[in-house]
């Protein structure tokens, strides 16, 4: 965990049910082998999820200033497929309010809003040449190799860097208000920062306005370590139009089953299709206290083909179980996109601390 001064006095006590929702959470993103990690953080969750960021590139794009939502979908999201539709409802000219915090100028580059999920590309241009940024889990004592492939091959730190090269480092962070945001970024040849945002919202309307949160700081030399300057710290909010393109298309299991084995029985299951992904939600309910408990809090349902294979995850990072109600769950999970719904799914019970398979069924959509 990073050395933050009053971390703990700073966020407060997290009750026993949000703790809870962030350890399912967290633990969600442990089962998913398939998808590159990237970087997790929110303005309530940044010092517990920071934990859990990997800083990789692709190599082409970082040189050309092309960067967009499918961009890094497809380099830095470990290939993850969506539809060639997807193209068609990424929204490059966004209205959008407020940008400028000081020390740099937040801008939304390009943005996707399918009813289900929000990916938003965001541009953190320096107002200066002299400003270094960082992004809000990079720290001065980080290899200077972290910041994408335009460091590619050179060793020391980021500090290291800056006082070669006369840069005073600024951190900065933005994020959806309300909401706990996947994040990835990259530095751009030209200093600018580039955010891929992305985090589960629901809209039923045409268009929704989004609010923001931009925040940037200095950093400043404290009994010898770099840290975040806080009384310089600089806040505006961003406000963002976005078209809501909508889903395609729901499906929902026609029976429940039971897994006797975990002590629970799967109610429903509903898949909702768009061009990024297919949005799957699985509720269910404890039957068996006992038998439940002795799971640990580590249940969880994966799907799987008929050879026993999982299914392709999809691109979307709003992983996780909801405890809805008392014994009553609802466990998020994104596949694979595709042109049709399955007319029938295989679910497997899985242990994520010990890796347990539990039973698995069939269940038949429509």
């Amino acid at each position: 965990m990073r050395d933050m001064i009053d971390l703990k006095n700073a966020f407060g006590q997290a009750d026993d049910s949000f703790a809870r929702n962030v350890y399912r959470t967290l633990a969600g993103i442990q089962t998913n082998e398939n998808r590159k990690h990237v970087k997790k953080t929110g303005f309530r969750l940044v010092a517990v999820i920071a934990v859990v960021c990997i800083l990789s590139c692709g190599t082409v794009l970082a040189f050309t200033n092309t960067w967009g939502v499918l961009d890094f979908l497809s380099e830095r999201w470990n290939g993850a497929k969506v539809l060639p539709e997807a193209a068609e409802i990424v929204q490059k000219d966004v209205s959008q309010k407020g940008d400028q915090t000081g020390f740099a100028d937040f801008v939304v580059r390009e943005a996707v809003f399918d009813g289900k999920n929000i990916f938003i590309i965001v541009d953190v241009k320096p107002s200066s040449s002299e400003y270094l940024l960082l992004g809000p889990d990079a720290y001065p004592s980080d290899p200077i190799s972290d910041m994408g492939p335009l460091f590619s091959g050179k060793t020391g730190t980021i500090a290291d860097y800056a006082r070669e090269n006369n840069k005073e480092m600024i951190n900065t962070s933005v994020g959806i208000d309300g909401a706990n945001c996947s994040i990835d970024y990259l530095l751009e040849d030209d200093g600018t920062l580039v955010y891929m945002i992305n985090c589960s919202y629901s809209g039923n309307s045409a268009q929704s306005e989004i609010q923001m949160t931009c925040v940037s700081a200095p950093f400043v030399n404290w009994e010898g370590r770099d840290v975040i300057d806080m009384s310089n710290k600089k806040v505006t909010p961003l406000s963002v139009m976005l078209k809501n393109s909508g889903t395609k298309e729901t499906v929902t299991s026609t029976m429940p089953a039971i897994y006797n084995d975990c002590g629970v029985r799967v109610d429903k299951v509903t898949l909702t299709g768009s061009p990024m992904a297919i949005y799957a939600d699985i509720e269910y309910t404890v039957i068996d206290k006992e038998k439940f408990a002795k799971t640990d809090g580590g249940l969880w349902f994966e799907f799987v083909d008929e050879t026993g294979n999982c299914v392709p995850s999809g691109v979307s990072s709003g992983e996780g179980v909801i405890e809805a109600s008392e014994d009553h769950f609802i466990q998020k999970v994104t596949l694979q996109a595709s042109e049709t719904l399955p007319g029938k799914i295989i679910l497997r019970g899985y242990n994520i601390w010990d890796k347990n398979r539990y039973e698995t069924h069939t269940f038949e959509m429509k």
